[in-house]
């Protein structure tokens, strides 16, 4: 595991720390272990707690496990279909953007002769 990922599975496993039982019952054990093995040993995360967790300063990479967790162990069907259709169109916008930045046809528009 690269360092990143280490450093998000500590961040979510640090707000697991922080979270009612009750939702932490809903996340699969495997998975919580899975954070715990990858973890970083040596990254301590300086989160503010107090904080809603949309305002907290967090790594990409951690929001994209959080956002794994609530797809997986929060949404109902309803929830995951919609939330699955946000990221398929926010994919293929992105996909989009980096096919128009980077397209050979354009590469040397703006150079002059």
């Amino acid at each position: 595991m690269n360092q990143s990922y280490q450093e998000a599975a500590t961040e979510v496993l640090d707000i697991l720390n922080h979270t009612r039982m009750e939702d932490i019952k809903k996340i699969s054990p495997k998975f919580i272990e899975h954070l715990k093995q990858y973890s970083s040993k040596t990254y301590i995360p300086n989160l503010d707690h107090k904080q809603n967790l949309k305002d907290m300063d967090l790594k990409p990479k951690t929001k994209a496990l959080i956002c794994l967790i609530y797809r997986d162990y929060f949404c109902n069907e309803k929830e995951r279909k919609e939330y699955n259709k946000k990221i398929f169109e926010a994919e293929l916008a992105y996909q989009k953007e980096l096919q128009e930045k980077h397209n050979p046809d354009n590469l040397f528009k703006n150079k002059r002769r």
